[in-house]
């Protein structure tokens, strides 16, 4: 499941970038300061700008899910960037982007597995237009943390119940 990788201290509020690239200096800029080095923040900014090169991230109805393979952790990470104005991004629908879940996978065998249902998994939770709103209305990290927890219950029910794991 995907909600488990995010934490309470990865959300951040009021992204303000001006276009994609800078969103993700943003939102790796945010990150607690034990987590990476300064030279790590850098190489991540690298591989995650080669990833959007490759392929926009941007799916659409608002949301974009950067990801990469990190070499430099040992377990998955996950964050979530929410910007209530939108960011200018390559998205498919050519809209802008509100939130922005990023999630590094460490450089292992089974991470591909993983890789695939996390971004499966949060796009079909992030595409739900209540989810987005809630999100882009939150006051505190807290408040779209709680949100988060409540409505993805729900929503790995109803996952199930269509018969997937």
């Amino acid at each position: 499941m995907w909600h488990p990788l995010l934490r309470e201290d990865s959300i951040f509020l009021h992204l303000e970038a001006p276009n994609a690239e800078a969103s993700l200096m943003e939102m790796i800029a945010r990150f607690r300061a034990p987590c990476f080095s300064a030279r790590q923040k850098s190489n991540l900014l690298e591989i995650l700008l080669q990833r959007e090169h490759f392929g926009t991230t941007a799916l659409g109805d608002g949301i974009a899910l950067p990801h990469c393979v990190f070499p430099e952790i040992k377990a998955s990470f996950s964050c979530l960037g929410i910007s209530r104005k939108g960011i200018p991004f390559p998205s498919l629908d050519g809209e802008p982007v509100y939130l922005l879940y990023m999630t590094l996978f460490p450089e292992s065998g089974s991470a591909h597995a993983e890789r695939f249902r996390v971004l499966r998994e949060a796009e079909m939770f992030l595409k739900d237009a209540f989810v987005r709103e809630r999100l882009k209305i939150s006051e505190t990290p807290e408040e779209a943390y709680e949100m988060i927890a409540r409505e993805s219950a729900y929503f790995t029910g109803l996952y199930r119940m269509a018969g997937n794991q």
